[in-house]
């Protein structure tokens, strides 16, 4: 197996917004379950139906990633800032779902 190539801090910051997110909608998705005394497997809210907030927040990530060339920092480092914008959104106690309908 090959090593994997080292990532610059641009790409770090990518990551670990992406990871904080999912987490963050994994614990709000989770929440419901928990008030009801139902456990919901971390293995389904990561690959559950388009209704959960999880599932929003991976194709939104995965999309608005899909829109920027990897040479335009200062597009990457706009999203990434509003990005974290939007996770410290989410992590209102008030707010309880991300997106659509």
């Amino acid at each position: 197996m090959a090593p994997s190539a080292r990532l610059s801090g641009l790409q770090k910051d990518v990551l670990a917004l992406y990871r904080s997110i999912l987490r963050e909608t994994i614990r709000k998705d989770r929440k419901p379950a928990l008030d009801s005394h139902h456990q919901v497997p971390l293995n389904q809210l990561l690959h559950s139906n388009s209704n959960s907030s999880t599932s929003f927040a991976r194709d939104k990530f995965r999309k608005e990633a899909s829109l920027v060339k990897r040479s335009d920092f200062k597009t990457i480092e706009y999203k990434i800032r509003k990005g974290q914008k939007q996770l410290k959104l989410l992590q209102m106690p008030g707010v309880n779902l991300v997106g659509g309908a």
